[in-house]
């Protein structure tokens, strides 16, 4: 059994995460699971929103079609940790869902980055190209932005005003 143990640490040990995450102020967020990552995205627009003076209510509900209600608009809300090539992976992205906008939020080692579109902006390929997730299906998708292509946080409220303007 020990040998077991030793051979994971060695195999765990080839994919350790990136240098750009050791000793970074964001760096915590690497050693969570996918869904903590999420829930502490979607906890972290809450309390943004709340600090800017957004109206901000949650969906009450992991199987709700929609995340948060901002400013009346609906949002999927997706979080990406930065990868190893300064990109971020938005997945399970579905049109099928009934929601307004999608939200993305980006976690660096040392920033929080985000944007947001209308649900037919993304559909039509506006945010970026979508790729699916499954093969020979269409169900879910990737959204793959480079640093450079988010927001900083800072413009969270006049990016949330352009969607909110333009759903109305």
């Amino acid at each position: 059994m020990n040998n077991a143990v030793q051979l994971m640490q060695s195999v765990i040990a080839r994919y350790a995460n990136d240098n750009k995450w050791v000793n970074a102020p964001l760096g915590g967020v690497k050693s969570l699971s996918n869904t903590h990552i999420g829930d502490i995205g979607q906890n972290f627009v809450e309390e943004w929103c709340r600090q800017l003076g957004l109206t901000w209510v949650g969906s009450g509900s992991r199987q709700s079609a929609w995340d948060a209600r901002i400013e009346g608009i609906t949002f999927e809300v997706k979080t990406a940790t930065e990868d190893i090539n300064g990109n971020f992976q938005f997945n399970h992205i579905r049109h099928h869902r009934e929601y307004q906008a999608v939200l993305c939020l980006g976690i660096a080692p040392d920033t929080v980055l985000f944007d947001a579109w209308r649900k037919g902006d993304v559909s039509e390929g506006k945010a970026g190209r979508l790729v699916t997730m499954d093969r020979g299906s269409s169900a879910t998708f990737k959204l793959t932005k480079k640093r450079s292509d988010l927001r900083q946080v800072s413009e969270f409220s006049e990016r949330i005003g352009e969607i909110v303007a333009s759903l109305s």
